[in-house]
């Protein structure tokens, strides 16, 4: 499993085996994805003796979860499974073994009107999260626009995850999606972003994992009912490029995937601590409602 199971401060990426992955992807393209789940199943018991950090985090989340929300019903082992399901579609989602067939859309004029941008060339930013598989983005632009444009441009921390990103890299089906190291973040980057948004991109960063330390690079929020630290940088770098702001989910759900979209802002709203206050409350909304989807497998409020 790739390093989202790992402190984000101090990321150490756990081993992707390739053979394991041929053998999955193999499965998931001959034999369908209820197959495919089944070997993901038993791997995921067999390993989960050994991912006591990711346990501990899990427990923490859910704990926390059940307090503020007076629900129960949630394990470490049904979080970790759903994790590793989620990765499994998503490597059959580059390969275009998955579709928008899959996707329940819960919210359909919000993705109306995403998509009538990005077919007028229009720019939007996304914060994402580690809620579900924002990988799954590719699905609801699945076709590139003629004449160029249309862009999808993703701000990851690669090095946390580069195994595993050389190994989605392999299944991808669709040249027109970038993927981009955070820490490549500056001046440059973004009078080049600022140019792809004219071109009617989509820039697409996490909100919900510190890709550095410092007072300045960290902004404090009430999540849960206990203070968490969020990244600043993404809130004001969304701010600042000035074109609509959204945030999304696509949480698993029996096979399928329920989609959220929400506009955090038009182009006159976009203040950083305006997005960061509801973004803050839309994650918190959608975790209490899809807890076994939020992939944050570290010790969150520390």
């Amino acid at each position: 499993m790739p390093a989202e199971l790992n402190s984000p401060a101090r990321s150490r990426e756990v081993p992707v085996c390739p053979v394991g992955i041929l053998i999955l992807m193999w499965v998931y393209r001959h034999l369908g994805q209820r197959a495919c789940r089944m070997l993901v199943w038993v791997v995921v018991l067999v390993a989960y003796p050994f991912l006591g950090r990711a346990r501990a985090a899990s427990s923490e989340f859910m704990q926390q979860w059940r307090a503020h929300t007076g629900q129960r019903g949630c394990s470490a082992f049904r979080h970790l499974l759903t994790f590793a399901y989620t990765l499994a579609d998503r490597l059959a989602c580059r390969m275009g073994l998955w579709g928008h067939e899959r996707v329940n859309v819960c919210t359909p004029d919000a993705l109306q009107e995403m998509q009538a941008r990005y077919r007028h060339r229009e720019g939007m930013f996304c914060l994402a999260s580690h809620l579900g598989c924002f990988d799954m983005l590719r699905v609801l632009f699945a076709e590139p626009l003629p004449g160029g444009g249309g862009e999808i441009h993703v701000f990851m921390d690669t090095a946390a995850t580069e195994a595993f990103s050389r190994m989605q890299g392999r299944y991808a089906s669709r040249s027109d999606l970038y993927v981009h190291a955070v820490q490549e973040l500056g001046v440059g980057m973004s009078i080049h972003m600022a140019q792809k948004l004219e071109d009617g991109a989509i820039v697409v960063m996490a909100g919900d994992r510190l890709w550095r330390e410092g007072e300045r690079a960290v902004l404090k929020k009430m999540f849960f009912g206990r203070e968490a630290r969020f990244p600043r940088g993404c809130f004001s770098w969304a701010a600042a490029l000035g074109v609509p702001v959204y945030t999304f989910c696509l949480a698993e759900q029996g096979g399928c995937y329920d989609l959220y979209i929400r506009r955090l802002s038009e182009q006159s709203e976009n203040r950083a601590p305006h997005l960061a206050e509801r973004y803050v409350r839309t994650l918190e909304e959608w975790c209490a409602r899809y807890p076994e989807n939020w992939f944050n497998f570290y010790s969150y409020w520390s």
